[in-house]
């Protein structure tokens, strides 16, 4: 009632303090560890009030706590069983065999009974022979394959099976366990696409079109339908996603991302390799730079939209960053006198730098070998540049 009368009587401060919270917890989530992460992630959820949703959260809060932890090894055979009730036998031996190679990514929620929900995702490429016998994952891949395939470092992320005691998927154990376990994994890792499997359209189509996610294809199971919805990161990002998600919480709404937000397709590494070496000759060139083919990714991207500034910042950031690498001090002070503080000619940088022209070739080489593979670490999602000292 509180939140609702100050909603009505001063909505911009309001959605100010909503924002602050919003952006507390998102920051909250991706620094924490441990069941931090599950707890962080359930107050991300409880901010969503319009969501389709959110009377399973709300009613869940009023019964009294419920929290979504990683699963242990003795609960295994109580969400074989969950699922075999609901879904069969067949489901429950695949579910059986994804556990055994990957038992990390299964999330339960505990009652006084045992197990009341879980949710499982399996993370690619697995390197497993499970991949092709599985029928939901084979087909996962062969959207991505088609559609946006992930890029070396880069992880498909598929929600492959979730189910409470009760309800199966309209369980509200189940709808928490699924969304928690949802955000954790899409917040920590360097993800290509989500893609999450349901069995219930019904329920959960109208949520995956609140979060913007695609419908992407159906697939048969044993005479049942398993149907697919999922985001390409690399196109619809994790930051524009989380702003997108701060505005619905406060007006609701659904349906598919603005184009305006959305990036071109991603660059393969070796294109991503070549256009990193044209950017450096045209850091100081905004005319050039909005040409780069670097424009469409990450290091480009800023809260107004991507800019020319924005990526020529990232490069200058992580340049900087080489210095904390072993023997990076060299590396850095070349990048910097060729490219960030040019010199007129490499020749010129050799000598500023004291170095032998031959010497000079090969640091530049090296250097710019390493910065490529940090700012690729960047575009996939692997780390986070630090701004740069004194911020210019």
């Amino acid at each position: 009632m509180l939140d609702a009368e100050f909603e009505r009587r001063s909505p911009e401060r309001y959605r100010s303090l909503h924002r602050v919270v919003h952006d507390h917890v998102v920051a909250g989530l991706r620094a924490a560890t441990g069941l931090d992460r599950q707890l962080l992630a359930q107050h991300l959820l409880y901010l969503h009030r319009r969501s389709p949703l959110t009377r399973a959260f709300y009613a869940l809060r009023a019964q009294g706590s419920a929290a979504v932890v990683p699963a242990r090894r003795d609960e295994h055979a109580q969400v074989l069983s969950i699922l075999e009730g609901f879904e069969g036998a067949a489901t429950a031996r695949l579910a059986e065999a994804w556990l055994a190679e990957q038992p990390d990514t299964l999330s339960v929620v505990r009652d006084r009974q045992g197990v009341a929900a879980s949710a499982y995702h399996v993370l690619h490429p697995t390197g497993s022979a499970l991949k092709d016998r599985d029928p939901v994952t084979r087909a996962a891949l062969a959207h991505v394959a088609r559609h946006g395939p992930a890029r070396p470092g880069e992880q498909v992320d598929v929600a492959r099976f979730f189910a409470g005691r009760r309800e199966h998927q309209r369980d509200q154990y189940a709808v928490l366990a699924g969304a928690v376990s949802s955000l954790i994994e899409w917040v920590s890792r360097p993800l290509a696409w989500s893609i999450v499997v349901i069995v219930d359209d019904e329920y959960w189509g109208p949520y995956f079109d609140y979060l913007a996610f695609a419908r992407l294809f159906e697939v048969d199971v044993g005479g049942e339908t398993r149907i697919a919805y999922g985001n390409d990161w690399r196109r619809f990002p994790m930051d524009t996603w989380l702003d997108l998600m701060n505005e619905r919480e406060h007006a609701g709404g659904g349906g598919p991302p603005p184009a305006s937000l959305l990036r071109p397709p991603p660059l393969d590494r070796a294109r991503f390799a070549a256009a990193v070496r044209a950017a450096l000759a045209d850091l100081h060139r905004p005319d050039r730079l909005a040409a780069s083919p670097l424009m469409g990714s990450s290091l480009a991207a800023g809260p107004g939209g991507p800019s020319t500034g924005q990526l020529s910042a990232s490069i200058q950031d992580a340049v900087a960053c080489l210095g904390n690498e072993p023997k990076g001090d060299l590396l850095r002070a070349v990048l910097q006198r060729t490219f960030v503080r040019g010199a007129p000619t490499q020749e010129a940088a050799a000598e500023v730098l004291g170095l032998p022209f031959s010497t000079y070739r090969r640091h530049l080489a090296r250097a710019i070998e390493q910065l490529t593979d940090l700012l690729w670490a960047v575009e996939i999602g692997e780390v986070r540049l630090p701004p740069r000292p004194g911020g210019d």
